[in-house]
């Protein structure tokens, strides 16, 4: 039986670890979507002002914040968790070494999953909070995104999370990474509507994960219609990878 106790405990010794090296990881975890707030926010932005987005025209600097919300879920997620959950379990031995305590292995993935979730939606708050200073979000739908954040984040820490159960080495992370996660940073909706993109790839896009995340994101925060099929095609990836990714870590740790 799964115990929040030992999942707060495994958690609090992550955030430990966070705290220790404060600067560098404020640094790893706010530069990134920083800067793509800078290039495509403010820099492509100034050229182009308005874009149709569905029925709705919104600045292009509000449709790029929204859209690298999105993105900043989806990198910090998946990499801490496909690469600090492969630190952990193969170099490290973290995983293998507390569940010779009191807490249980189920319970390391457990928190394993909310730290790596914790930490993208702490990361991607930032970028809805310059969005909302900026005036470009709506206080109340950025506020109201937060659950939806860390929800999202949680996906994508499982999906890293089987990445790093099934690689056989750190380099072979490179492979999920460039054949799957990239391919959704450029074509889930980030950078321009869906609608530019033929209707075999707006299928592909919208059996993607990221592209319902990024589509309730702008709902929320930029009032765009909300796409009905986002809702039920994230609970699909939640009802299926979360179970699958820990499974998988788990006959990793096992063997």
């Amino acid at each position: 039986m799964t115990g929040w106790w030992g999942i707060r405990c495994v958690w609090l010794r992550y955030f430990d670890v966070y705290r220790k090296s404060l600067s560098y990881s404020v640094v790893t975890t706010f530069v990134e979507p920083m800067l793509y707030l800078v290039a495509f926010g403010f820099g492509l932005g100034g050229l182009i002002k308005t874009i149709e987005a569905g029925p709705a025209t919104v600045s292009y600097r509000q449709f790029i914040f929204a859209g690298i919300v999105g993105q900043t879920i989806l990198f910090q997620a998946f990499f801490e968790a496909a690469y600090g959950s492969f630190i952990r379990m193969y170099y490290q031995r973290v995983f293998q070494a507390i569940a010779t305590t009191p807490i249980t292995l189920s319970e390391v993935l457990w928190a394993e999953l909310f730290w790596d979730a914790s930490k993208a939606t702490f990361a991607s708050s930032a970028v809805l909070l310059i969005g909302t200073v900026m005036g470009d979000f709506s206080p109340l739908g950025a506020l109201i995104a937060l659950p939806l954040c860390f929800i999202s984040a949680f996906i994508f820490a499982g999906l890293g999370l089987l990445v790093a159960a099934r690689s056989r080495t750190i380099e072979d992370i490179s492979y999920p990474q460039y054949l799957l996660i990239f391919p959704m940073f450029l074509f889930c909706g980030i950078f321009f509507p869906l609608e530019n993109l033929p209707k075999v790839f707006q299928w592909i896009a919208w059996a993607l994960p990221l592209t319902s995340v990024i589509s309730l994101v702008r709902s929320l925060t930029l009032g765009l219609p909300f796409e009905i099929q986002a809702l039920p095609l994230l609970a699909i990836w939640i009802v299926i990878l979360i179970p699958y990714s820990r499974r998988a870590m788990s006959r990793r740790l096992i063997k």
